[in-house]
């Protein structure tokens, strides 16, 4: 593994490209590992001098090896802590993979099915005569209305330290989006669900299974479950940022507990690559079951988009992409497979005006994995 401090390299300026939308993907021209890391770092030191940035986790990987593992700018303003290679960030819903690998990894020891229907593990879930199996929970198809579309969920200023019991009682006089299986709507609930059923079937909390079936095995040593009480060393701070005044701002605190299995996690960019790097190579889960987390897809209506289990694939020019976003009070990410470049790059910022998708879009220009 290689990786290359920023100050070493000079800036050459790219385009600008947010990666979400749809890009022009044709056959990656072949650059050397050194030009690989040189443009990478480049647009790093671009992004870090855009308004309103504060810090980045950036890692990228071609052919299994990290070439590319930085932190730059800041991780907390009020104590001038730079970020580093090992600073964490919040991750939000880049959680999901790790929950629906957690739940492969409970198919593998035989503990659940994914056609079961969720009661067998949630008997105290108001589902009413609906059938809701654990798979239409994984890709989105259960109907279930996502708790963080409630405008009543977010009082103001609250932390929202929510046990189980308080947000199963909170969504049951919220009527379902559509009957299970009948549709596609992104549900935060579902994943929420998801960690309870860990729970139920890996007999041990959602924060120890994934830290002991996991983060453990694969040497995650930097991804935690990121509870605001546990001491999480070289941990970054989320800012928002207001461009009339330039002014930075804490950005809303809310507790972990809330999100919890849908994007309580926190990670540097460098474990995240690593994690990607496992999930694709069958070692994080059974090949058989990664196969089933990128195959067992429904239509999203954005496009050529269709979301398997905590993962979005899509396709531009017939070059696939396997990635997800992720975005959290004063933090937003993304991490990206791109199967045929061979390549795995991970974003995250803690900054609500430094958008991870656009500084990896402008990686993805700047190695010529698109074309203008």
């Amino acid at each position: 593994m290689r990786t290359v401090a920023r100050a070493a390299l000079s800036a050459i300026v790219f385009a600008v490209a947010a990666f979400p939308a749809k890009l022009s993907l044709a056959q990656p021209v072949a650059l050397s590992d050194e030009e690989v890391i040189a443009r990478t770092m480049a647009v790093i030191d671009w992004a870090m001098d855009r308004e309103g940035a504060v810090g980045l986790s950036v890692a990228l990987a071609r052919g299994g090896d990290v070439l590319v593992e930085e932190g730059a700018g800041i991780a907390d303003l009020e104590f001038g802590i730079p970020a580093d290679h090992e600073t964490a960030f919040r991750i939000g819903s880049l959680t999901k993979q790790f929950t629906a690998a957690a739940i492969m990894k409970l198919v593998e020891q035989d503990k659940l099915s994914l056609d079961s229907d969720i009661s067998d593990y949630l008997p105290t879930f108001d589902k009413g005569q609906r059938e809701i199996t654990i798979r239409q929970l994984l890709n989105h198809t259960s109907g279930v209305p996502s708790y963080t579309s409630q405008p009543e969920f977010f009082p103001k200023g609250s932390p929202l330290d929510l046990t189980h019991d308080e947000l199963l009682e909170f969504v049951k006089g919220v009527s379902f989006d559509f009957e299970p299986g009948k549709g596609w709507n992104y549900s935060n609930t579902g994943y929420y669900l998801l960690g309870m059923i860990i729970e139920a079937a890996g007999e041990r909390p959602y924060p120890s299974y994934v830290d002991e079936e996991l983060f453990e095995p694969l040497g995650l040593t930097r991804t935690f479950y990121g509870s605001e009480r546990t001491v999480i060393p070289n941990r970054a701070q989320g800012y928002d940022f207001d461009q009339a005044t330039g002014t930075y701002f804490n950005d809303a605190l809310i507790s972990m507990n809330t999100p919890g299995a849908a994007g309580a996690l926190t990670a540097s960019a460098g474990d995240l690559v690593r994690w990607t790097i496992a999930l694709t190579g069958g070692r994080a889960v059974e090949p058989e079951s990664y196969e089933e987390m990128i195959t067992s897809t429904v239509e999203t209506g954005q496009g050529s988009a269709r979301y398997g289990f905590g993962l979005m694939i899509d396709e531009a020019n017939g070059v696939r992409r396997i990635s997800h976003t992720g975005g959290i009070p004063g933090f937003n990410s993304i991490l990206a497979t791109l199967p045929d470049a061979d390549v795995h790059l991970a974003v995250i910022s803690n900054s609500s005006a430094l958008s991870s998708g656009v500084v990896v879009g402008s990686i993805v220009r700047a190695l010529r994995l698109s074309v203008p």
